[in-house]
């Protein structure tokens, strides 16, 4: 459904994404992983349109993604970014309504409605239904947000969802839930690509992991076939312990974690115990 050729995006002679090259079948969720900086977020706005490649081509279903009009993209191609500004006189089911425009001229049909519905109750935000946006915590109104974009294309089984850091404010729950649903959506046919920072989520929902560096694609592969020690620590400088989970069957990374000395970054801590400093403090 989706092809990249060698895509390669610079801004100000400084290049954010080198010649990278994939594809994304229908009936797939690939996970997008890497360090800050990357290239992640910016190879989902060149798919989403939001930026212009500097060189290489994108397709959407065979054809150059410039081929496409704005209205025909919208209808097939839904994009959640990390960043949503809403003015804060809108209701919870008026922007999940948003998702629905491309879809109609002047007024909702049964379907937008149903639609709306459908996947404001998915996403748990049913009650909020009638509270201004702005009223919800972080996590809530990234809900709202996942909603809106899977009403866009909801009704479309053939179906693209670009996803930078959807979970990102969510907790622990709606994480898992929002996965589960990408992932259901994905294996009924719609072409899913998110990017996310949790490793474990990744190789638990997603079919595909690819792993990228300093602009580049590194590693493409399934979760068992590309997370391994070496490969955690060539993208992440992490040290790593790489299992599978006997109960789920899916891998499982255990970071070793890091001990650091306060002194040894901050010259004015001395190498004394806090409580050695403390007490001596209390005596003088």
């Amino acid at each position: 459904m989706i092809s990249v050729e060698n895509l390669t995006y610079t801004i100000k002679d400084q290049t954010l994404l080198r010649a990278v090259s994939f594809s994304i079948g229908s009936g797939e969720l690939v996970a997008l992983l890497g360090a800050n900086g990357a290239g992640k977020s910016t190879l989902i706005k060149l798919l989403g349109g939001e930026k212009k490649p500097s060189s290489g081509c994108i397709r959407l279903a065979k054809k150059a993604l410039e081929k496409y009009t704005p209205l025909e993209l919208a209808v097939r191609r839904a994009t959640m970014g990390q960043q949503h500004q809403v003015s804060a006189d809108f209701t919870v089911a008026e922007v999940v309504m948003m998702g629905r425009y491309p879809h109609y001229t002047s007024n909702p049909k049964a379907a937008d409605h149903q639609t709306v519905e459908e996947t404001m109750a998915v996403c748990g935000i049913t009650l909020f239904s009638e509270r201004p946006i702005q009223s919800l915590s972080g996590g809530e109104q990234q809900r709202v947000h996942l909603a809106r974009v899977l009403a866009q294309v909801w009704d479309r089984p053939n179906g693209v969802l670009l996803m930078d850091e959807p979970v990102s404010a969510m907790d622990v729950q709606y994480q898992h839930q929002t996965l589960a649903i990408l992932r259901a959506l994905a294996d009924r046919g719609y072409t899913v690509l998110t990017v996310l920072h949790d490793i474990n989520l990744a190789a638990h929902y997603a079919h595909r992991l690819i792993l990228m560096k300093n602009g580049r694609k590194l590693h493409d592969g399934t979760p068992s076939e590309i997370l391994n020690e070496r490969n955690i620590y060539s993208v992440f400088s992490m040290d790593a312990h790489v299992i599978v989970n006997p109960r789920s069957l899916k891998t499982n990374i255990l970071p070793l974690g890091q001990r650091l000395e306060a002194h040894e970054f901050n010259s004015f801590l001395g190498v004394t115990s806090p409580n050695h400093w403390v007490a001596n403090r209390n005596i003088s």
